[in-house]
């Protein structure tokens, strides 16, 4: 599980024209998103949330029919975040959702999705509702940061 304590410099890919790396702490990152998705890579299908007040009403409203039971975070991460974690295909196949399913390629379910694609489903679904959310990546312990803002019409 990543930390927005650790003191660790994290690669993010700029949206605009052309794409532009540049470098941050991660402990940055609660300032320049609405929610933070992390897949959980030791346990398919799991997925930690991390999200602000504006944050957590965007993933609420994509499942609308169910409660999120959103937890406070430990001392030395914001004070207005809060987080849970989440069996992703064990909710939509529950509950009613307004995420985007419909990137899933034809022939493939949210079942045959990785951690990382099930985070980037989640994150889609924010920035569809206005929200700017993030996504961690980890690699060989590195983690990797992308960042998606709503388009601007």
């Amino acid at each position: 599980m990543a930390c927005f304590t650790k003191k660790m410099i994290a690669e993010i890919p700029h949206e605009c024209a052309k794409s532009k790396a540049f470098t941050m702490k991660l402990g940055d990152l609660p300032n320049m998103v609405d929610a933070v998705f992390d897949g959980d890579q030791k346990m398919p299908g799991w997925v930690l949330m991390f999200a602000n007040a504006k944050g957590c009403a965007h993933v609420d409203g994509l499942f609308p029919q169910a409660h999120i039971e959103w937890r406070e975070l430990p001392p030395g991460l914001p004070a207005d975040w809060r987080g849970m974690k989440v069996n992703l295909p064990e909710v939509v196949s529950a509950t009613q959702t307004n995420l985007p399913l419909e990137v899933i390629p034809a022939g493939r379910t949210i079942d045959d999705s990785n951690p990382d694609q099930l985070a980037l489903l989640l994150a889609f679904g924010v920035r569809r509702d206005g929200g700017r959310a993030a996504i961690l990546r980890h690699n060989n312990g590195a983690v990797r940061v992308e960042i998606f803002a709503p388009r601007e019409n």
